[in-house]
């Protein structure tokens, strides 16, 4: 927690912020900020434009209960919403790590007009990895834009045991993470992966134009039905929910 920062004022802003405006690059920079007027520690982050200017931030939407990683222990659900940054690279969004779980989380940064999404994660082989070529892919193929899944590498090893209370010994370690940050386009098609034990560099160019021209071909919005979904999605929301179930 001592490491908790501000988003707009803090280390990690001015070292990206100097980075962004040397090599005129738009930066995401996930940090761990400290709320001074709610003191709430949040998972955020922030946008840096290829000036040095803070953009703004997004925080974490889905706070991840399972196994190790019970993050509702120091971290609260993010009231950011659904943020998209209108950079001169495009419309950019953050699906921040657990949050690639939940496929409204997705629909909400496209609907807001995102072209591009990046989902910096920290996930280990042992809980994920079956899923992880699957959901950022499916993603932007269901929203029309480039998804970007991104997961750190290595093993992280901690001085004393812990355990997760769930019947486990204990241990001193997550596990592997296994890396494997991969590009994938709303036509379905991706980039080969990044490795699953070394740090990586992944460059890759895209078309925007791509967006638009599949969104054209197969008219996933027009043939949507938010309204029917914001119906049964209100009375879901209701204490007295019944579901639509015959029988």
């Amino acid at each position: 927690m001592e490491l908790a920062e501000s988003a707009q004022t803090g280390e990690s802003f001015h070292f990206i912020s100097e980075l962004a405006r040397k090599h005129r690059m738009v930066l995401i920079s996930p940090i761990l900020e400290r709320d001074d007027h709610k003191h709430t520690i949040w998972n955020t982050a922030v946008v840096v434009d290829q000036n040095g200017h803070y953009m703004g931030k997004h925080r974490k939407n889905h706070i991840p209960r399972v196994g190790d990683f019970n993050e509702s222990t120091y971290y609260m659900e993010g009231d950011t919403g659904h943020p998209v940054f209108d950079t001169i690279f495009g419309k950019i969004a953050i699906n921040i790590c657990y949050g690639r779980h939940h496929p409204l989380n997705w629909m909400m940064f496209g609907l807001n007009g995102a072209e591009i999404v990046f989902n910096p994660s920290a996930t280990v082989g042992a809980l994920s990895e079956p899923l992880w070529g699957i959901e950022a892919r499916n993603a932007a193929i269901a929203n029309h834009y480039f998804a970007v899944g991104i997961n750190r590498v290595g093993t992280e090893t901690f001085p004393n045991q812990f355990t997760s209370g769930d019947g486990q010994p204990a241990k001193t370690e997550f596990g592997h993470f296994y890396g494997s940050s991969y590009v994938a386009a709303p036509d379905g098609s991706r980039t080969p992966g990044l490795s699953r034990v070394q740090d990586g560099l992944l460059v890759t160019e895209i078309d925007l134009n791509l967006c638009q021209q599949v969104r054209d071909k197969w008219l996933f919005n027009q043939t949507a039905r938010f309204d029917l979904y914001k119906e049964s999605l209100t009375k879901y929301c209701d204490p007295d929910f019944k579901p639509q179930l015959i029988r």
